[in-house]
């Protein structure tokens, strides 16, 4: 039996049957398509009393007619229809049983626009409760009558799926659901990364095969930063197998940003749009289509900031489009003071909403929500004395690898300065405290520049290791899978000493969950020794003064009393 590629809303089996001269209808015992955890509404048509060499006979109007008085409103409708017209002549004129119906399609393919037509009518009357029955079907299940029937998906939620399958007795229900509802992922950079991330859920078809594809260094469902920091996001859609059905196809991408994120400059010329085609198996860049969208962003009360992303018709607008397009927006957005430090994580997350019945433009779908995940951590620091006393007043820069200096007030678009001078001094409180938060994972440097009144400033600068594993075995595809908890994303959290070379510092870390680095550092006094008082050595520094003079008046009168 041969299959349609496309037809309505959801993508799935059409096969708009060829009849015999006999009026049979042609019988297939084992449709054999693939559909996971899909059910289905089966409309009868027409049914047959018969089947004789795997055609069906004796054609009769379906149950899903409830009375004759909708038979003869559909009859009115098709015959009346200019999408039945071949030459100027409508292929029903002359229709007026199921049996004149049967015989005027078999001159037209599976793949025609008639038998597109010819469902599109079937629904609207299988819709429109007049008395007829219906009966729900899942993968598997069994039909008691031979017939051709209308099958309507109702597990795709709000999309309007409209399929015709010839069915015989006894046939078993395996329909392909195809790609008709897009799809949508965002994606992360890590910027500590460099593995090539595969996806989890689109594909391309090559040489009857599918290839996942790779969205870049880095780019996965989970990744860690710096406060300040300025991350760069992708949103990936899909394109529909079926979308060339509609005269129109609403597009929008409708992505959240937490409150921990600020979208980038608060420009939204910060965002683009490109269109890339997958037929090869791989990415490849078709043009720029930002101008295209109307990008715009609210921020909400909540501190949540709404973007959009929206074209209210891609047909016309990238007449480029096919099947094998995706349409990926990139843009940056800056981890801000708002941020969640630790486990429960920056979570945000996009749908599409997209056009789902070619019949009311006006309608519309949403896809489920797809989710990313951004850590931070933070550095929890006490001074000490020898004794164990809290010292207040210590000073402190903070240095990252790449010897820039940690200023959250600089009023820069990041936390990171080249100059000491710039730099934020982090001054302990009278309980020997502070706290320097959003820190990505890495090596940082603390520098003392000030000790506190009587206690010597470290020589030498402390260094540690901030260690955080996110969706470990990324080889395995693990990055591309994330959809639970921080928890599951979050899986191990560490730090060590590199370098402690005046044995000042101990580190700790309490558990995965806190992501917090404590660093102990302890300071020793220094000892000005005090004089007994009085005059001190300024006698001395006299009395040494008066000898000198008396010896050289003695060497004088001598000299003379020589002459």
């Amino acid at each position: 039996m041969k299959m349609m590629k496309k037809i309505g809303g959801i993508m799935m089996a059409l096969a708009v049957v060829l009849l015999s001269t006999m009026s049979a209808f042609a019988a297939n015992s084992d449709v054999e398509q693939e559909v996971l955890s899909h059910d289905f509404k089966a409309y009868q048509i027409f049914s047959a009393t018969g089947v004789d060499n795997q055609y069906l006979t004796e054609v009769e109007w379906g149950n899903m007619f409830g009375s004759q008085r909708l038979i003869n409103s559909f009859l009115n409708d098709i015959k009346n229809s200019s999408d039945f017209k071949v030459n100027g002549t409508n292929i029903f004129a002359n229709a007026s049983t199921a049996d004149d119906v049967a015989r005027a399609l078999t001159d037209f393919n599976d793949y025609s626009d008639i038998a597109k037509a010819f469902a599109t009518h079937a629904y609207d009357y299988a819709s429109v409760p007049f008395g007829g029955s219906t009966k729900t079907y899942g993968n598997g299940d069994t039909l008691s009558e031979a017939g051709y029937y209308l099958f309507e998906d109702v597990s795709a939620g709000s999309v309007i799926n409209p399929v015709i399958l010839k069915m015989a007795a006894d046939s078993k229900i395996h329909i392909e659901v195809k790609a008709s509802v897009p799809q949508v992922e965002k994606k992360v950079k890590e910027n500590t990364y460099n593995y090539n991330y595969a996806s989890d859920t689109i594909y391309a078809e090559q040489n009857s095969s599918v290839i996942p594809f790779y969205y870049g260094a880095g780019y996965n469902d989970a990744a860690d930063y710096c406060i300040g920091d300025s991350i760069p996001f992708e949103l990936i859609g899909t394109i529909p197998d079926n979308f060339e059905e509609y005269s129109t196809y609403y597009y929008a991408f409708e992505d959240t940003l937490s409150k921990g994120l600020t979208f980038t400059n608060n420009d939204k010329a910060n965002a683009t749009v490109s269109l890339y085609d997958v037929s090869s198996g791989k990415y490849t860049l078709v043009k720029d289509v930002t101008d295209k969208f109307d990008i715009s962003f609210n921020k909400q009360r909540t501190g949540e900031t709404y973007l959009s992303v929206v074209c209210n018709d891609i047909i016309s607008a990238i007449p480029e489009l096919s099947m094998d397009s995706l349409l990926v927006v990139n843009y940056n957005a800056t981890l801000n003071d708002n941020a969640v430090i630790g486990y429960d994580g920056n979570i945000n997350e996009v749908y599409l909403e997209y056009s789902n019945n070619p019949q009311t433009p006006t309608a519309k779908g949403k896809t489920p929500t797809d989710k990313v995940i951004v850590f931070t951590y933070k550095v929890d620091v006490t001074k000490y004395d020898t004794e164990n006393n809290a010292l207040e007043n210590a000073e402190f820069v903070l240095l990252n690898a790449d010897n820039e200096y940690y200023s959250p007030t600089a009023g820069t678009d990041s936390y990171w300065v080249t100059t000491e001078a710039d730099a934020e001094i982090l001054k302990s409180d009278r309980n020997g405290n502070f706290v320097i938060l959003g820190l990505d994972k890495g090596t940082y440097k603390l520098r003392e520049v000030n000790a506190p009144s009587g206690f010597k400033v470290l020589e030498n600068d402390i260094e540690i290791s901030v260690e955080a594993i996110i969706l470990p075995d990324i080889s395995n595809d693990a990055a591309q899978k994330w959809t639970t908890t921080a928890q599951d994303a979050l899986t191990d959290f560490a730090a060590r000493l590199i370098s402690n070379e005046d044995n000042a510092a101990t580190i700790s870390v309490s558990s995965v969950g806190d992501a917090t680095v404590y660093l102990d550092i302890v300071n020793t006094k220094v000892y000005d020794l005090p004089g007994t008082g009085g005059m001190g050595t300024t006698v001395f520094y006299i009395a040494g003064g008066v000898l000198i003079a008396a010896a050289i008046v003695l060497i004088v009168v001598k000299i003379k009393a020589k002459k």
